[in-house]
């Protein structure tokens, strides 16, 4: 029992700031709001994860709101975007929601090369 107390002290430094609790919690309540449901996870770093798909995962620090785009960058490579509005991320989130829901999950799992 000594063993669990000690290990949940150990994570009792990185809980995430109220900061990151409330925009994580605004992202999800704007995406349900789209009706996209969204699962949040607070990670050890102190950041959130805001997960809404396969291959859509919003990190969250508690200033910028981030995520890789399911679109490629224009020289092809792996586009990550940010918002720093709840709002605003909700309804660029929801648009990669939408391209992802509209692929075969076969083609979410392919290698990318």
């Amino acid at each position: 029992m000594p063993a669990l107390h000690v290990e949940a002290a150990a994570l009792a430094g990185r809980r995430p700031a109220a900061a990151v609790r409330q925009i994580a919690e605004d992202l999800q309540t704007c995406l349900a709001r789209r009706n996209i449901p969204a699962y949040v996870y607070f990670l050890e770093d102190g950041q959130a994860a805001v997960s809404l798909w396969q291959g859509l995962l919003a990190r969250v620090d508690g200033r910028i709101i981030w995520w890789t785009s399911p679109h490629p960058s224009r020289r092809g490579g792996v586009l990550r975007t940010f918002a720093l509005a709840p709002a605003t991320a909700a309804a660029r989130l929801a648009e990669h929601y939408a391209t992802l829901r509209a692929r075969p999950l076969p083609e979410l799992f392919a290698d990318p090369e």
